[in-house]
């Protein structure tokens, strides 16, 4: 089940993340997406100690939150600076 979650948390944090960013390719949109789907997997993984079997404890999902955030944040940041050049 904590897979499962992980995988909505993150999916809905680059899709979310490419709405607010505007965002308009298609490349982009599901690379986005991925970005926000690894982060989230990771970070519940290491949050959730070290399994997705079972449940999925609100530190777990919090720490998919916020590193999905934080690594979406850190992407756009990066595309804005390479785009400047």
């Amino acid at each position: 089940m904590a897979l499962l979650l992980l995988f909505i948390i993150g999916t809905l944090a680059g899709w979310f993340a490419s709405i607010i960013a505007r965002t308009e390719e298609r490349g982009a949109i599901l690379r986005q997406i991925g970005i926000g789907l690894v982060v989230s997997l990771v970070a519940g993984l290491l949050a959730n100690s070290g399994t997705f079997l079972g449940s999925l404890g609100w530190i777990g999902a919090g720490a998919a939150i916020i590193a999905s955030a934080a690594a979406l944040g850190g992407y756009h940041l990066y595309q804005r600076r390479n785009a400047e050049v």
